[in-house]
């Protein structure tokens, strides 16, 4: 029933991937070209070099030097006029090999254009048939809306695992600052507390007024991946209180506070920060694996609907 669109669909299947294949041959190839254009270009500068300094030596006219060389007349040796010559050889190369590229990168792009409209047909090919399949029988309607149903939910929930993804990372890297500025602060401590003096004293409150600013919008950052992680199966609650952390102020103006104590209070929230470090990256790793998960549903799905539409006859 199905036997011309079926194999009018094997062949623009096939054209379709061979458009792609060479397609990444040219990219490869255009990365090549780019390549040796710059090292084209280099050898040139090092040629016009080579050349200038043989002549401030010598004062000769170095046309068809190469040429001279391969004949073997008689020229003075020296190191500067071999150093032309090297130069100027290493030149002829890359311009034979930029010349090569050139001809495989047309001769590919010819071939693509073949291919070029075989996805438009496939597509069009692959409705026709979809409609075909649905009006004669009203099973194959049922069994392709359950796949694309199952396509569209792992497609939706890619999309949330990727934005909870982007918001990890922002929260982990924040994360990391705070951590720096925690690091700082303690370090001076350290020093203020052998003796360091006003100095001291003040570059550790300083990176602890860094570390409060830094931690108010980790706590805004965490609020959105709880959002971003709404919809996604992943039960880890990333949710943690670093204690004390909010009333730093009163302990940098209030004398009553021991610099024993600040040190104190610092090191606690260094272990908090390395808390929450450890319990974002769980949930970072788990968003890794359900979106691995995920894609595999998505593909097979997607694989189980065009072997459907394609292989029924």
């Amino acid at each position: 029933m199905f036997d011309t669109i079926n194999q009018k669909l094997e062949e623009n299947r096939k054209g379709m991937d061979r458009y792609q294949r060479l397609g990444s041959k040219l990219a490869d190839y255009r990365k090549q070209l780019e390549e040796l254009e710059v090292k084209r270009y280099n050898l040139q500068q090092q040629l016009t070099k080579e050349e200038e300094e043989y002549d401030s030596l010598f004062k000769k006219n170095l046309n068809n030097l190469v040429l001279d060389l391969l004949n073997k007349k008689e020229k003075k040796e020296t190191k500067e006029y071999q150093d032309v010559v090297t130069a100027k050889l290493k030149l002829d190369e890359a311009e034979k090999q930029v010349a090569n590229i050139l001809l495989s990168i047309r001769s590919l792009e010819e071939e693509r254009v073949q291919y070029s409209e075989c996805e438009g047909i496939y597509h069009k090919l692959y409705t026709e048939k979809y409609r075909l399949l649905s009006e004669s029988n009203p099973e194959n309607t049922e069994k392709m809306k359950a796949l694309e149903e199952e396509i569209n939910f792992h497609t939706k929930n890619l999309t949330e695992i990727e934005e909870a993804l982007r918001a990890g990372r922002l929260v982990h890297d924040k994360i990391t600052e705070v951590r720096k500025s925690l690091d700082d602060a303690h370090g001076w401590g350290t020093f203020d507390l052998l003796g360091g003096g006003l100095l001291s004293d003040m570059m550790k409150h300083s990176h602890l007024d860094d570390a409060q600013e830094l931690i108010d919008e980790v706590q805004s950052l965490l609020h959105q991946f709880h959002s971003e992680l709404a919809d996604i199966q992943i039960n880890e609650n990333i949710s943690i209180q670093i204690e004390g952390f909010t009333k730093f102020a009163d302990f940098f103006f209030d004398g009553i506070f021991s610099d024993w104590m600040v040190q104190s209070k610092i090191n606690s929230s260094i272990q908090s920060v390395s808390d929450l470090e450890t319990k974002v990256d769980r949930v970072i790793y788990q968003l890794h694996g359900a979106k691995t998960s995920s894609e595999a549903s998505l593909a097979q799905a997607k694989q189980e609907l065009d072997n459907f539409i394609k292989n029924t006859i």
